[in-house]
């Protein structure tokens, strides 16, 4: 069985910046939203659900490295 690579603070980091940006194309799109208004805002709900989706796999993939990273740390008694 190969070893576990556990992710570095720097990985971390850099997952949860990704977190962050794809934070902001959503805000940027609800703002878009309330421009538009009701009705005339269907294709701005498709790109929204998908950049939903994308944040949703993002924000896993930094709580799954931040779970690892602290997994990885000694433990203080």
């Amino acid at each position: 069985m190969a070893p576990k690579i556990v992710p570095s603070l720097e990985t971390v980091e850099g997952l949860i910046a990704e977190v962050e940006e794809w934070y902001e194309r959503l805000r940027k799109i609800r703002q878009q939203m309330t421009r538009v208004g009701r009705g005339s805002d269907q294709d701005l709900l498709s790109e929204l659900w998908v950049e939903l989706d994308w944040l949703k796999m993002k924000a896993e993939a930094a709580a799954d490295a931040i779970d690892e990273y602290q997994d990885s740390r000694p433990e203080d008694d």
